[in-house]
């Protein structure tokens, strides 16, 4: 199933349904796996020219979670820097 698919199913019934992709995160894990000379290489590659964090995937699930996206559903929301643009 996919999130077009679970919105017009679970729609009539008031629940959105959207998924976020992430891009990689720099996650404390994986700022102790990869190398810092990779995460400078990683950032760079991003059209943001920064890694993601944490903070960006919350702030992203929660809007879609908030009242302020009420009317999005059966969207998927890259949070990736622009990266799915290169």
């Amino acid at each position: 199933m996919n999130t077009f698919d679970g919105s017009v199913q679970a729609g009539p019934f008031g629940i959105r349904v959207n998924c976020v992709t992430p891009e990689t995160i720099l996650t404390a894990g994986n700022r102790a796996r990869i190398p810092a000379a990779r995460q400078a290489a990683l950032a760079d590659w991003h059209p943001l020219k920064r890694p993601g964090t944490p903070q960006d995937v919350a702030a992203a699930t929660a809007f879609l979670a908030s009242d302020d996206a009420t009317w999005i559903t059966g969207v998927v929301l890259d949070v990736a820097g622009g990266a799915v643009l290169a």
